[in-house]
């Protein structure tokens, strides 16, 4: 079962917007079995579009279109489909119905230009939008496939997920088995290198790493038949990086620490310097987190560490706010205030200045409160003031994860 996708839009091919929907989405495809074949970004032109579509279709029979279905003048997927399968498309009073009440959920009135989201193909069907006003659409006609998706996170995988991943699934002859596994603390060449032999053993596995700021996901995917060669395979794949697993790759780290504090009646607390409340966010990202959430604050300067934290003046004068001195009583002073089980704390120098000799850009300094217990580490960390925040966060959420196993 091969498939293309076509993403439209002039903001996402000059790269003002980066296709992770279609990244995503074609994630989620090979998982099931089927397999992308074409990935093409087109201007949203009529003309542009019927190109895309011309070649997708080189490819295969079964396309998906991301964006362009919107209300504004360069939203054109509607009618580059239709131009290609020399379609009419007619207004339905029952889509312009549902974006109407849409708007008057937020109690606005609807822009007259919304109008146009409600023209579909004569056959075909309407997918529903419940997050937003453009519905998408399907058409199958002489044999070739179409679904019409919209490019909003939001409302795309929703779509995605209720209406064309079902039908991939009836179409794949034989299905996948998929597992996967997220690493932390090894790079991606590391890690490959010491797997590098499992790959010739074991053939019949699809095994594909993908490498983001901190982690590095495998992906294994395996046909019904090679069941047992993956169970296998996982046995010896985690003999030899079972010590940097943090769980699936379905599962974040920060959903998988907060259900090991859910799991042990825990409550946590942060306190954050220079990633800014990356750490809190992180928490508040899972659902359902107030059970095991109390608060997180950022206590940037160090004015703010003293009146909020209660960190002693002469210990950030002595050692600097950078320091496991300092991180160790932001720890314990936020445990102090909130009388939470766990508390976590970050302080360093993301930059791009403010580093010196003895404590360079990229230096952080981690302090974990637990069970009356606390710990500081020193981290080192390089690249962009961005990937320095974000691999304190993900730092910070990791010895957590490695401290709540060690006590669970």
């Amino acid at each position: 079962m091969n498939i293309a996708i076509l993403a439209i839009g002039n903001e996402v091919l000059c790269g003002k917007i980066i296709d992770t929907n279609g990244a995503i989405i074609s994630r989620e495809i090979e998982k099931v079995g089927a397999k992308i074949v074409h990935r093409e970004v087109v201007l949203d032109t009529v003309d542009d579009i019927v190109s895309g579509l011309h070649h997708a279709y080189e490819y295969t029979d079964f396309v998906i279109t991301i964006g362009g279905l919107g209300p504004t003048i360069d939203d054109l997927t509607r009618e580059g489909v239709a131009h290609y399968f020399n379609e009419e498309l007619i207004y339905d009073e029952t889509i312009y119905q549902d974006i109407m009440q849409h708007f008057s959920r937020m109690n606005r009135a609807t822009p007259v230009n919304n109008k146009k989201q409600a023209y579909k193909f004569p056959t075909g069907a309407v997918l529903k939008n419940n997050n937003g006003t453009a519905p998408g659409l399907a058409l199958d006609k002489d044999g070739k496939k179409v679904f019409l998706l919209p490019g909003p996170p939001s409302e795309i995988f929703p779509m995605f997920d209720a209406n064309v991943l079902p039908v991939i699934k009836k179409l794949v002859e034989i299905p996948l088995i998929t597992r996967s596994y997220r690493l932390y603390a090894i790079g991606e060449s590391p890690a490959e290198e010491k797997i590098i032999h499992l790959y010739e053993k074991y053939p019949t596995l699809d095994i594909a790493p993908y490498a983001t700021i901190s982690f590095v996901d495998y992906i294994v995917t395996a046909k019904q038949p090679d069941a047992d060669a993956l169970d296998t395979f996982e046995a010896e794949f985690l003999g030899i990086l079972g010590e940097y697993c943090v769980g699936s790759a379905d599962v974040s780290l920060n959903a998988a620490v907060v259900e090991k504090l859910r799991a042990m009646n825990m409550r946590i607390a942060v306190a954050e310097s220079c990633t800014g409340g990356m750490l809190a966010s992180a928490f508040v990202e899972v659902a359902n987190v107030s059970d095991v959430f109390l608060e997180g604050v950022i206590t940037y300067s160090n004015a703010a560490k003293v009146a909020r934290l209660g960190v002693d003046v002469a210990t950030i004068e002595r050692y600097g706010a950078v320091s496991e001195e300092c991180a160790r009583q932001m720890a314990v002073k936020l445990q102090n205030l909130t009388n939470a089980d766990a508390t976590v704390s970050i302080t360093g120098i993301a930059g791009p200045g403010g580093g010196t000799d003895k404590k360079p850009v990229g230096t952080v300094y981690i302090g974990i409160y637990l069970d009356g217990d606390v710990q500081v580490y020193l981290c080192h960390f390089s690249g962009s003031r961005e990937k320095i925040r974000v691999r304190s966060k993900d730092q910070a959420l990791y010895l957590l994860y490695k401290l709540l196993n060690s006590k669970g």
